[in-house]
């Protein structure tokens, strides 16, 4: 398995070892925010949560409210009331109040720099993670640690969006896999009319999924990050999707709306509905998000419950990226690798923030991840070829964590774990491990290459003339440039116009922020 960052061998080997010891203190109890189920703590029926206080000194306590999964009114109030968890999950990006409200209004502790320079992984991490980097230039200090979707940084350069669609209708229609949207709509219309099934009915389409939300990644295929703040060489700031460099995207868009090779319902389809209608074989394309956790649920759970005599992975492959016109390089938005961190309130100890960042790099190491499959021996074991192996029973079913396991919850911290489903000498998945391990590392490889990097300061600025540009709906002004009659060039241009009224005023606040921080 890949180690963090670019650390060398021998560091993250003594990281591990250092916090793997027994800790012989009293055990401390740590009051903490799941940002998944709620978990239970009993050291004497759970081996996990034993694990954790033999080896840290830690005992974690569930908080009353599950603020993660609650309205950010309630978090907000919990902070102003001095109530929240000493440990919680904030979403830090889509709440700046987190950083812009709770750091000066010391609603949350700041992390001293002295304490990381005995945890030589996470201030690794801190220095590395974009939104990490800017907080500590705007405040002077850290006061997060962060949660990614993968604790290692190399296999997610970019957004994890993919495109599945039917390979064997490539095959069927005499096709290749599309690379740009000239050649997506080429391979839509395609699909819809040129009887890629065989049945000899009309009865089948091209693109569904989950609406423009996700399709606007894609939009990075222009070399602007569509869905956020842009800086350009000549250092002058813009929203990308006001760009013109999108009317070309928009255009091969509307000209599939057109000849009715797009789902008609796109815009309102939710992704369940879009699976759905893709795992009945009734469209050969279908827009998701496309992780290794994600293929893997689309092929088994959707596709290939819909479909049970076939391999799924013999029929779906996945478009990681797209270029514009024939002849131009795909590529995609640029992965935000840390848009949810651990904060610590206020009245947290010294000594208990101390064990918690002893735990935390902890499960930044090899031996750390992979605690949240269990235990070695137990529920996994480690092959003579470095591999690792899940452990079954009789009837070949790995063990449910959550329920041997209810404190499981807490080793979580440092990521989502998305780099354990990726890593392809782990068993992760119970079903088509090895195809969905090979599919994600081709998507990877494809969208990874050259990343549009979208501006992370402007999300962090609470200025309501900013803020209040998410009044204007782009996903809905797209749909109607799309589905609409007039030119797109026209229709862009009036969009425009009425998005300055937000946008104009926002600029020169961003354009304030990037003077005075140095973005």
């Amino acid at each position: 398995m890949k180690k963090l960052l670019t650390l060398v061998l021998a560091l993250a080997m003594m990281a591990t070892a250092a916090c793997a010891l027994a800790y012989d203190g009293d055990v401390l109890t740590i009051t903490a925010d799941s940002d998944v189920d709620p978990f239970t703590w009993d050291p004497a029926t759970d081996k996990v949560a034993a694990f954790i206080e033999e080896n840290f000194g830690i005992a974690f306590q569930q908080s009353e409210t599950n603020y993660y999964n609650n309205d950010f009114a309630v978090t907000q109030l919990a902070a102003v009331d001095g109530v929240l968890p000493e440990v919680f999950t904030a979403d830090i990006l889509y709440y700046p109040q987190e950083i812009t409200q709770f750091i000066p209004e010391e609603l949350v502790a700041e992390i001293p720099e002295e304490l990381l320079e005995k945890y030589p992984l996470t201030k690794a991490l801190l220095e590395e993670v974009t939104s990490s980097q800017i907080v500590h230039n705007m405040y002077d200090g850290y006061y997060f640690l962060p949660k990614l979707d993968s604790v290692d940084l190399d296999i997610y350069k970019a957004e994890r969006k993919g495109l599945f669609i039917r390979k064997d209708w490539l095959e069927a229609v005499g096709m290749e896999m599309p690379t740009t949207w000239e050649e997506l709509y080429e391979v839509c219309h395609a699909f819809t009319y040129n009887d890629p099934d065989g049945n000899g009915v009309n009865d089948t389409y091209g693109l569904t999924g989950d609406g423009l939300g996700t399709l606007r990644y894609f939009f990075a295929s222009t070399g602007v990050s569509n869905r956020y703040w842009n800086k350009d060489a000549d250092g002058h700031w813009f929203f990308g999707a006001l760009d013109d460099s999108n009317i070309v995207v928009l255009e091969w868009l509307r000209k599939m709306y057109e000849d009715g090779s797009i789902d008609p319902d796109f815009a309102a389809t939710t992704w369940k509905t879009g699976l759905q209608k893709f795992s009945s074989n009734t469209f050969g394309v279908c827009v998701r998000n496309a992780d290794a956790d994600w293929i893997n649920d689309v092929a088994v759970d959707y596709y290939g419950a819909a479909n049970p005599d076939c391999n799924p992975f013999d029929r779906i492959d996945v478009i990681p990226s797209l270029g514009n016109n024939k002849g131009d390089a795909p590529r995609m938005e640029a992965y935000i690798n840390c848009m949810v961190a651990i904060m610590f309130a206020p009245e947290i100890t010294e000594e208990k923030m101390d064990r918690f960042l002893a735990y935390y790099e902890y499960l930044l190491t090899e031996e750390g991840q992979l605690l949240r499959m269990g235990l070695e021996g137990e529920d996994y074991v480690r092959n003579e070829d470095g591999s690792i192996s899940l452990v079954r029973d009789e009837n070949g079913n790995a063990p449910l964590l959550t329920t041997k396991y209810p404190s499981i919850a807490t080793t979580h911290w440092t990521s989502w774990g998305f780099e354990l489903a990726a890593y392809e000498n782990v068993e992760y998945f119970d079903e088509y491990n090895d195809e969905t391990k090979a599919l994600n590392a081709k998507a990877c490889a494809i969208r990874n290459v050259d990343p549009v990097y979208p501006e992370v300061g402007p999300m962090l600025i609470e200025d309501t003339v900013v803020t209040d540009t998410t009044a204007f709906n782009f996903t809905a002004e797209y749909w109607q440039i799309i589905s609409g009659t007039e030119p797109v060039a026209d229709m862009f241009a009036d969009m425009k116009a009425r998005a300055a009224v937000y946008y104009d005023p926002a600029t020169e606040v961003v354009e304030e922020y990037a003077a005075k921080y140095g973005w």
